[in-house]
Formats: C-alpha cells, sequence, structure tokens
C-alpha cells in the first residue's frame, strides 16, 4: 500500500493552494500517494518524507542564481529532498524546470549559490577542490546520455578505469569487472571498443563502469534518451536490477515517463522548486507509469515514451 504524507509537499511559485485548476488536480487526482500543499517554493516548509535507512542524499534548501545583479535567473529556489540507501529515485519536469541544474550541483559540476547538499553524511557544497576530487572518484557514480565511453579503450579497459583511478590493486581488477560486466550482460564484448558495440551495449559497458567502484549514489542523466525503445527497455530492466539486486542507489533525471516508471519515487520539478512525488508503492509499473503520466500533462511535459 502507497504511503500517505503528513506534511504537505511546496508547490511552485505563483500557484497557491485553491489557485484555478492546480489545486483542483492534485486534491483529486492523487488521494494517498502524494499532494501538494500551500505555499511558495520561497517559503515552503523543507520537505520530509518517512523513508527506511538513513539518506544517502539530502538537499537542503537548494538554491541556483544565474546572471549578472541587474538580471538574475533562479534555477533553483530552495530545494529540499532526500534519497534514502536503496531508492531509486526519478526527477521529472518540463524544459527549464531546474532538474538538470539540480543534477549538476549533486554531481559537484556546479556550486550552489546557497543551501547544502549531504552526501553520505558530508556536506559537499564546503569541500575544497581536492576534497571534490576525491568524493567524485570514491563515491560517485555517472551513466550519461551518451555513454561517455573512451572511444581508444576495450569495454574492459573503460571498466577498470574506475578502478585504477580508484587505487584498487591490480590483482582484483579484472576479476570485479568481469563479474560487474556478467551482470550487466556485456561480458561477451568487454573486448571490442566502443565503435564495435550497439548504443545499448555502450550504455551497460557505461553502466558496468559506475557500479564497478560500488559508489554511493549514482547519477543518471537521461540514460535512454539517444537509445531505441527496445534497447531503452533492456537498459531500464538492467538499471532496475542493479537497484533491486545489487543495491544501487540511483538518482535519474528523465523527460521519459517510460522510463521513470522503473524507479520508485519521482520528484516533479517546476519553475525550480519541487511541485511534487508520487511514490510507486506496491502497484504495477503499468498502473505508475498512470499517474506519471497524468502529471506530465498537469504540467505541460512532454513524454517521450507513451507505449
Amino acid at each position: 500500500m502507497a504511503e500517505v504524507y503528513t506534511e504537505p509537499f511546496p508547490m511552485a511559485d505563483g500557484m497557491a493552494a485553491g489557485q484555478g485548476s492546480a489545486a483542483h488536480f492534485s486534491r483529486e487526482s492523487y488521494g494517498s500517494h502524494g499532494r501538494t500543499g500551500a505555499g511558495s517554493a520561497s517559503n515552503a516548509a523543507a520537505l520530509h518524507a518517512t523513508m527506511p535507512g538513513s539518506p544517502i542524499l539530502s538537499v537542503r534548501n537548494v538554491e541556483k542564481m544565474f546572471g549578472s545583479r541587474d538580471s538574475v535567473t533562479r534555477a533553483l529556489a530552495g530545494v529540499s529532498f532526500d534519497v534514502a540507501s536503496g531508492e531509486f529515485v526519478g526527477i521529472m519536469g518540463p524544459s527549464g524546470s531546474g532538474k538538470t541544474t539540480l543534477l549538476n550541483c549533486v554531481s559537484t559540476i556546479d556550486t550552489v549559490t546557497s543551501g547544502n547538499i549531504i552526501v553520505g553524511g558530508r556536506d559537499i557544497t564546503g569541500m575544497s577542490r581536492r576534497q571534490l576530487a576525491k568524493f567524485r572518484r570514491d563515491d560517485l557514480g555517472f551513466i550519461f546520455q551518451d555513454s561517455n565511453l573512451l572511444d581508444t579503450l576495450t569495454g574492459f579497459e573503460n571498466i577498470s578505469l574506475a578502478l585504477t583511478i580508484k587505487g584498487e590493486p591490480s590483482r582484483a581488477i579484472s576479476g570485479k569487472v568481469n563479474a560487474m560486466a556478467a551482470r550487466l550482460g556485456v561480458d561477451q564484448v568487454l573486448q571490442k571498443y566502443p565503435y564495435q558495440m550497439s548504443g545499448g551495449q555502450r550504455q551497460r559497458i557505461a553502466a558496468a563502469r559506475a557500479m564497478v567502484t560500488d559508489p554511493k549514489l549514482i547519477l543518471a542523466d537521461e540514460p535512454t534518451g539517444a537509445l531505441d525503445s527496445r534497447s531503452a527497455a533492456v537498459m531500464l530492466e538492467i538499471m532496475e536490477m542493479m537497484n533491486q539486486q545489487l543495491g544501487a542507489t540511483i538518482m535519474m533525471v528523465t523527460h521519459d515517463a517510460f522510463a521513470a516508471s522503473y524507479t520508485n519515487r519521482v520528484l516533479f520539478i517546476k519553475d525550480g522548486a519541487v511541485f511534487n512525488e508520487l511514490r510507486r508503492g506496491d502497484e504495477s509499473r503499468d498502473a505508475f507509469f498512470a499517474r506519471i503520466m497524468e502529471v506530465v500533462s498537469f504540467l505541460g511535459g512532454e513524454a517521450g515514451h507513451v507505449s
């Protein structure tokens, strides 16, 4: 049974409770699965959902501003949420909503203007450059839209490079690479170069590279965006297996409702703030997909996969 929330979720600026169809939609459609509350994003209470286990990731009142004093764009407007150990969380929102900026801040590609991001109990917003490099190497795994494999290295070498950089003893690398590749179904292409692989195989090699160092958190940026529908489904099943069987904690940014339906929970970002949240609970993926589509349609976003 899906959980019932006792705290309201912050709505985007300018969408106070009772304003037109927005408030009506949230009350009518979500019931016990999640609901929006009153107040603007700038002064709304922080989102505190009850989750099993301690959070691997805590985002607290994060703001990100771009531009000069005369022309400021508020890309993130006080975003707060937790990701518990072992969760598979999707981040969705219309173009320009702030979801990519949020991912960039969590991954330390960009810095926050204010607020805190805590990963594994450490606040990464106050780290030095050297500490950030160690954090990215040891605690994060990345899966990009275009795989970002090195063309001059084989699949085996691309995966093993992550272990070499981390300082893994050379005698242990081969076993770890082969074991992870077998789990993700790419052991037959380890000796091939990226140009000799299909798009789906490249993404699974990238997933193996992300997993093999046993990171605290895997960040996925539109991991199926460059794949055909069949390869995308295989990749999503692999990510689901990584989460459920290998214990990976994953935060995935996607515009695709089909991809998001594989997660445990979806956070919707609008105008730089958490607009709403859906939990899958014990319902089927098809039922979860249908609920995600309702919110995507309401937000005016595009559902990249509607089959």
